[in-house]
Order: structure tokens, then sequence, then C-alpha cells
């Protein structure tokens, strides 16, 4: 398997992996209410090194995934799927504080610091990027589609606090989903060319 191959594999399986963590967590943690709760908030406490090794891990395997993306689709998308990946590691070394926040702490401001670029910035823009290459009309429309949901979703996730949870668990399962499938577009498009 060539070293390409390898590190898009690392961004197929990545988001995947996230998903189930957050989903084991959210039916394990005692007093965790995923319609409620942020994905973060599992960090907190006895059992928070699971959601704290998911994010780092799924940090790094996103960033060895950027550095075959900027060979394979694009220096762009490779570049802010970098963001991506170093702000997920940066979420699992500042965990979160407890929400709603009566206290603020110095590390709860960079977990939240380091959101912005996740759900904000470099995940939607990477998505947006993504959309010119190879270009398909349902890879264009979908690329775009992502670029926005992400957002919208996480906007809603702190607008709507009775199901907080739901809405940022929603912009998690578009967005690593995006991941995974431009991994898959991409190890398609380098069997095409061996």
């Amino acid at each position: 398997m060539s070293r390409d191959r390898f590190l898009l594999w690392c961004g197929v399986l990545g988001g995947p992996l996230f998903v189930v963590v957050f989903l084991v967590n959210d039916r394990i943690r005692d007093g965790y209410d995923p319609v409620r709760d942020f994905v973060s908030e599992a960090a907190i406490g006895p059992g928070g090194w699971l959601q704290i090794t998911s994010f780092v891990v799924t940090g790094a395997l996103l960033v060895a995934f950027s550095v075959a993306v900027r060979r394979v689709v694009s220096v762009w998308t490779g570049r802010l799927l970098t963001v991506f990946g170093v702000a997920l590691l940066l979420a699992g070394v500042f965990v979160s504080d407890p929400a709603p926040h009566t206290v603020r702490t110095g590390h709860g401001i960079v977990h939240d610091l380091v959101s912005v670029p996740i759900f904000l910035g470099a995940l939607p823009a990477a998505a947006f990027v993504a959309a010119r290459w190879r270009p398909t009309r349902a890879w264009s429309w979908y690329c775009r589609a992502v670029g926005v949901a992400i957002p919208v979703l996480f906007i809603l996730s702190g607008g709507i606090g009775s199901a907080t949870g739901v809405f940022q668990r929603l912009a998690i399962a578009v967005g690593w989903t995006w991941v995974a499938g431009l991994g898959l577009r991409a190890l398609s498009a380098g069997r095409g060319r061996s």
C-alpha cells in the first residue's frame, strides 16, 4: 500500500471512530444526556479519558489524512483539513467546561475557541474548496450542502438549549461523513490512475 493510500485511509476511518466513541459515551456515561449535552462534555470527570483519547486520536488521523489530501485532492483542501485535525487534537488536550457555563476555566475557553475552526471555519471551507476537485454535479452539490449544513447545525446547537446535543451530533455526523467520503473518493481516484 502506498503512503498516500495509507494516509487517506486515516481519514476514512477517523470520522467513524469518533462517532462510535461518542455513541458509546452516550450510552455508558451516568448523568450524561446526549440530547442536551455537547459531545465534549463526555470528557469531563471520571471516564472522560475515552472522549479525550477520541479527540486526540481522531485529530492525529485527520492531520495524517490532510497530508495525502494536499497531494491527491488540492493544497488548500489539505491545509484546511490540517487546521481541522489540529483543532480536534487541541479540543482533546483542553477539556471543555460543563454547560451551561457557571465558571469558566482557561482550558474550557481554549476548548471553545478551537471549536470555531472546526464547525465555522476549516471544515466547511474544506468542503467548499473540494467541490471543485474532479467535479461532478452530485459531488459539487454534496460538498456545498455540507459546507452550509455544518455551520448552520452548529449555530443551532448553541441556540436551542433543549436539543444542543442533537444539533451538534448532526453537525459532526455530516462533517465526519463528508471527510470519509472525500477519502474514499480520493482512494478511488488513485486506483483509476494506477
